[in-house]
């Protein structure tokens, strides 16, 4: 029998869709193919195999990312277990065919803090992995917001929250970027203005928390040049996010990443021109100029001077 016991709560969502799957198989359309063949399996590798080292990937950077780092809030030492506890976070997702959804319920009972924390490490692993997917020549579309769904008995998330953050990967990114939505941006500010987030209220220790990672996950957002919201996950405030937290990799790994995924761009612009594809030479033109726009962010501080 159904079970009637459905609840709806507010949930953040991450919509991933990998771009350029299916132009990796069209090349074997119509050959002769056989069991272990070469080709076979290089394409395998380049896509179901890479969706899943991106998922992988995706929960390693949120693991990292939502662990204690240097916080702005002042602990006392008798109150560390308790702002342990405050920071945990709960990260649920799934793959399906060439995208990837994760999901944050912002329903609490104790802390509101474990639900903004798990908001604040989705924006940082989607921003770390975009880059590090570009630099190994891939690309994605991310739509991240925030409405109502439940979770299924198979674990997945439904309703209008996932279908909104859906639409902003698919019809309003157009290029490789991620999209916020409005509902997520109104959260963060009902956050920082200090309102309360459960029932039952907040205690001082935990609404100074939500309010610190709120305004950090606002500042990671800004408005691209069509004036649609975007992680601005080559922003100087990105950066800093995530230097204060153990991350995977260290800022001199990041560089390196950086200028392998601007190459990509830039290459991918000069191809995509020169094959008069119109519309994929303009998504790259103006990824390029992101990077371009954002590139001091990586550099040293003699390097930024000469430039």
């Amino acid at each position: 029998m159904p079970n009637n016991d459905i609840n709806y709560y507010y949930y953040l969502v991450a919509f991933i869709d990998i771009l350029g799957q299916k132009e990796a198989f069209q090349n074997l359309e119509g050959l002769p193919l056989q069991d272990n063949d070469h080709k076979l399996i290089e394409v395998h590798k380049q896509t179901a195999m890479f969706v899943e080292s991106l998922r992988e990937g995706f929960q390693n950077f949120f693991d990292a990312y939502t662990k204690e780092g240097e916080s702005s809030v002042q602990v006392h030492p008798s109150k560390q277990a308790q702002f342990e506890e405050m920071m945990k976070s709960n990260l649920k997702h799934q793959r399906f065919s060439d995208c990837i959804q994760a999901y944050v319920s912002l329903h609490t009972e104790k802390y509101h803090s474990n639900a903004i924390n798990g908001v604040s490490g989705v924006l940082t692993s989607c921003g770390s992995l975009l880059l590090l997917s570009l630099s190994m020549k891939k690309a994605f579309r991310g739509g991240i917001e925030v409405g109502l769904g439940t979770e299924l008995s198979n674990g997945e998330i439904y309703g209008p929250a996932l279908y909104k953050a859906y639409e902003l990967e698919s019809k309003v990114a157009q290029y490789p970027r991620i999209v916020i939505g409005q509902q997520l941006t109104n959260y963060l500010m009902s956050v920082v203005n200090g309102h309360e987030q459960q029932q039952g209220g907040q205690s001082k220790e935990d609404t100074e928390i939500c309010k610190s990672l709120a305004k950090r996950c606002l500042k990671m957002i800004v408005r691209d040049v069509d004036g649609v919201p975007i992680l601005d996950y080559l922003g100087n405030d990105f950066l800093q996010s995530i230097k204060e937290h153990p991350s995977p990799t260290d800022m001199k790994e990041w560089k390196e990443i950086f200028n392998r995924a601007f190459q990509f761009v830039e290459s991918e612009y000069m191809k995509r021109k020169q094959e008069g594809d119109k519309k994929l030479a303009l998504r790259y033109y103006l990824l390029s100029n992101y990077f371009k726009a954002r590139a001091s962010s990586f550099m040293d501080r003699d390097e930024s001077n000469r430039a």
